[in-house]
């Protein structure tokens, strides 16, 4: 299994490595536009991103990703409560779930398991 994990905080990215490391292959982002040039090189099968970035948010990258990628399961990871905006955006099919930042471990590898079934 492939996943792509983008967040602007490097110790975000360093923690989810060094949990999910020996689970699957691991890309990291520092940036949208990074995670679009890792989508472009690599099949990612699933594919978390942080809302609160930059450049544009977390839901506007996923958004991209549904459009060119709409095989690998998406994920948005936000500090802010679910709004109107993502459900409307779930209803699009924009992501497949949502998790509260911090991130919880187990809720994390239920939901990379549940995408090899």
């Amino acid at each position: 299994m492939s996943i792509l994990y983008v967040d602007h905080e490097i110790n975000n990215l360093n923690s989810f490595k060094a949990t999910f490391r020996r689970d699957a292959q691991i890309y990291l982002a520092n940036s949208t536009e990074e995670g679009l040039k890792i989508l472009d090189e690599h099949k990612i099968d699933v594919i978390f991103a942080d809302h609160q970035m930059p450049e544009m948010t977390g839901l506007e990258f996923l958004k991209l990703a549904s459009d060119q990628y709409p095989s690998s399961m998406r994920v948005l990871l936000t500090g802010n409560a679910y709004t109107e905006e993502f459900r409307w955006a779930a209803g699009k099919g924009y992501f497949h779930s949502y998790v509260n930042k911090p991130w919880d471990e187990q809720q994390l590898r239920t939901l990379m398991i549940s995408r090899l079934y």
